[in-house]
């Protein structure tokens, strides 16, 4: 899906970025939880999706969008300026694990590389974009903890044959469930993706599930989520 892809509040230019705009951005858009957030980091931002997504959703809120690969954080940054919300976007064109912050983050997002095994992408910038061999989950957890305040959210989506790992991970470097949300394609079908907050302190989990698609196009619990998005919602 190249060209440019159309929302409610904001466009996404998408042409030149390794990763575009898809499901798994928008869920976790949607989903996280931006309501306390004044400092918001976006790791791994592509497109600039989800920092767009947030801008929307939080009108006091300065995001941080941290990208490596040069072409994607410069065409996030073009729609970051030509969206009604410019002054609070930053486009970082860096390594997320050589990235420092002189503040604290309240919340942090990633869509991240998730890929374990097989063969990476043959286009080197797709296969950084998607294989966790770019940023393996136990990096991305410390670096998270360096870069999050006490009180913060992490926010992240990724499939469910990760989850073990993911969560191995977050215990490691003592994070706390605090959401978790299963995502089912359509019912019957096995998990696909998971959504989860983790924060710092102790915490009950709190589970959910959500299901895309119904027999007749998205289902309504998606079309809740996502209605402030999407123009055909």
């Amino acid at each position: 899906m190249n060209g440019t892809f159309r929302f409610k509040q904001f466009e996404v230019e998408q042409r030149q970025s390794a990763m575009k705009v898809g499901t798994d951005g928008v869920l976790l858009g949607a989903w996280c939880d931006t309501g306390n957030a004044h400092r918001v980091l976006d790791i791994g931002s592509g497109t600039g999706l989800i920092a767009l997504m947030i801008a929307q959703r939080n009108q006091e809120a300065t995001i941080d969008a941290v990208e490596i690969d040069k072409n994607s954080a410069e065409e996030a940054s073009s729609n970051f300026h030509r969206s009604q919300w410019a002054d609070r976007l930053n486009s970082i064109c860096k390594d997320i694990l050589l990235f420092n912050a002189i503040y604290s983050y309240d919340l942090i997002v990633s869509n991240p590389p998730f890929f374990k095994t097989g063969e990476s992408a043959p286009d080197i910038r797709r296969a950084t974009a998607r294989h966790c061999s770019a940023l393996p989950f136990e990096h991305l957890f410390k670096k998270v903890g360096a870069l999050l305040s006490p009180d913060g959210i992490f926010a992240m989506i990724a499939p469910a044959e990760v989850k073990n790992d993911i969560e191995f991970y977050a215990g490691e470097y003592d994070f706390w469930i605090k959401r978790r949300t299963s995502v089912i394609s359509k019912p019957g079908k096995p998990v696909m993706r998971y959504l989860w907050e983790f924060v710092k302190y102790p915490v009950e989990i709190k589970d959910s599930s959500l299901t895309i698609h119904a027999a007749s196009g998205y289902s309504p619990e998606y079309r809740t989520l996502t209605r402030n998005f999407y123009l055909n919602l």
